[in-house]
């Protein structure tokens, strides 16, 4: 499963990435995760340095305690206004829904008409109806009067908008009587906040705060007092309702709203880092691949910070959930596959292999099998049981299954105890190789050592098998060799033909050497000269030793 996947290791990573994309933009079309996306995004924000060109006078705490209870009587108010004519523009953030007295509302009446439509006072729709507002909450005084409607999301207020029906938002408004011209703003406008410095009212009406905080500038009245509740949870944290509508002027004056990224950039900007986290693991190392995705999961929030300098809040949350799920998909996917490899191997390489050669084949995967084939010198080893076909024919079936069984077993751990591959069984002969899948040095002497501990193990065992055993060393064909639907991993060519013309000229006991094996044991194994030799296939007579021991 893994080499055919490996071999389209390329669009196997393409395809999982596309997939993990396409999934990822179905669920933002479709609003999922909104919640988690605009807060994760909202760490993005941070204070902005506040406009000199506003002043907040803030009915607080120390006011209420100085002034009286609230709410207050209405020439407490007309009094603030009167300090406050050389204003440019002046905001009122208190609600005038009732009727105090005929009085105290005409002195307060009064003082509007005075100040000549500089004064705006806020407005509220507390229900909307298709869209519509069908509930205003207006004041009762005669004067200019703007929504002080925000947009909340999950809670949180992040923008205004420009207006609510056919009346202007509160901060839009007295941007422009400030400006003393109209602008042109968006149906929804992102805020960058600010946290201003406030005076308090009662320094208002003692005469405390100097005449360039007021003089053509912008000012602003409204609750900061924690038991009047008129705050609000912003992405920089909580700020006071008058200080949010101050933050939104700033932000109408200079012209620097924010703007969130469209849908396409969200989208192109997923489908750009899934595929570089996908190519990344496509051909990289794992801990290369790691590292690259961490990069990507950094450099993304590293672009947002810039792009919100310049004004446009990313999204965070979806384009880095791309990033680790398509880490997670292809190494998991990964995982799996090498799972089955090792599965396979095991299956197929563990009954030939000692479990020390499997286990390093399995760290070192395809390469260690070289499945396509090659060309190396190995040795081989052929022990063939001597008179076995006459001796089986006088026993019952299962007799000779089970001393076939019992030798076969013993013989193989032997070869396995000397790192050599089992290759095959025919009928009762052993083939095994020397050399293959992995490089062993002094391949040859383990092939000799093998056929001692076999002939030794053979005689202990019993007299009723006897083993012929001829080793060649030479040049083979490695590799995975067969058909379409059977494979097997061997080696072939001449060298092994040679060790089983060999075997088959052994005596019961022997060990049989070629010149090519003698010439490499030579003086480490004990060996006497059989002289020369003919065998099939051959033109000449061969140089053969047998193993003395």
């Amino acid at each position: 499963m893994k080499l055919k996947i490996l071999k389209n290791k390329l669009l196997f990573c393409i395809v999982s990435a596309l997939v993990v994309s396409a999934l990822l933009s179905s669920l933002l079309l479709m609003g999922a995760m909104k919640s988690q996306s605009e807060k994760l995004s909202d760490a993005l924000y941070s204070e902005q340095k506040p406009f000199s060109e506003i002043t907040i006078i803030a009915i607080d705490d120390r006011s209420i305690n100085e002034i009286g209870r609230w709410p207050w009587t209405r020439s407490v108010f007309a009094e603030g206004l009167e300090k406050l004519k050389d204003a440019k523009a002046i905001g009122v953030d208190v609600s005038f829904l009732e009727p105090e007295s005929k009085e105290k509302d005409s002195m307060l009446q009064d003082k509007l008409d005075e100040l000549s439509g500089k004064a705006i006072l806020v407005s509220e729709c507390s229900e909307f109806k298709e869209g519509k507002c069908s509930i205003w909450q207006k004041p009762i005084f005669n004067a200019t009067t703007a929504a002080a409607n925000v947009f909340l999301e999950d809670g949180v207020a992040r923008a205004v908008p420009s207006a609510v029906d056919d009346m202007k938002s509160f901060s839009r408004a007295i941007s422009e009587k400030y400006l003393n011209r109209e602008i042109q703003l968006n149906d929804k406008n992102y805020i960058r906040f600010s946290r201003f410095d406030k005076i308090s009212f009662s320094d208002l009406l003692s005469g405390k705060i100097s005449a360039e905080k007021i003089n053509e500038k912008i000012v602003l009245m409204g609750a900061t007092a924690k038991n009047l509740h008129d705050e609000q949870e912003t992405p920089i944290g909580v700020l006071s309702g008058i200080e949010l509508h101050a933050s939104a002027m700033q932000n109408a004056i200079t012209g620097r709203f924010l703007e969130r990224q469209s849908r396409t950039s969200e989208i192109i900007w997923m489908l750009a880092l899934v595929l570089l986290a996908a190519l990344a693991l496509c051909y990289f190392r794992f801990i290369t691949a790691t590292i690259t995705s961490l990069l990507l999961l950094i450099a993304y929030p590293v672009i947002a910070i810039f792009r919100f300098d310049a004004g446009v809040v990313y999204n965070l949350l979806y384009p880095m959930l791309t990033v680790i799920l398509t880490y997670f998909a292809i190494t998991g996917a990964y995982y799996l596959i090498e799972a089955r490899q090792r599965k396979w191997i095991s299956s197929v390489l563990g009954k030939y292999v000692s479990d020390s050669v499997a286990k390093e084949i399995m760290e070192k995967g395809e390469e260690a099998l070289k499945l396509k084939g090659t060309k190396k010198t190995i040795t081989i080893l052929f022990a063939d049981v001597r008179g076995f076909t006459a001796m089986s024919e006088k026993m019952n079936p299962e007799r000779v299954v089970s001393i076939l069984n019992r030798y076969l077993s013993r013989m193989t751990d032997i070869v396995f105890k000397h790192n050599g591959t089992l290759d095959k069984y025919v009928g009762d002969e052993i083939m095994a190789t020397y050399n293959v899948p992995l490089d062993l040095k002094d391949h040859a002497i383990h092939a000799v050592k093998t056929a001692i501990d076999m002939q030794r193990a053979s005689r202990k065992m019993g007299k009723e098998l006897k083993y012929g055993i001829g080793i060649n060393t030479g040049p083979a064909i490695v590799g995975n060799i067969g058909s379409k639907k059977r494979l097997d991993y061997t080696v072939i060519g001449d060298s092994v033909n040679l060790a089983a013309r060999l075997c088959g000229k052994a005596e019961p006991d022997q060990i049989i050497l070629s010149d090519s094996t003698y010439q490499l044991v030579k003086g480490k194994i004990k060996t006497r000269s059989l002289g020369e030799i003919q065998v099939k296939g051959k033109v000449k007579p061969i140089k053969v030793y047998e193993v003395v021991y």
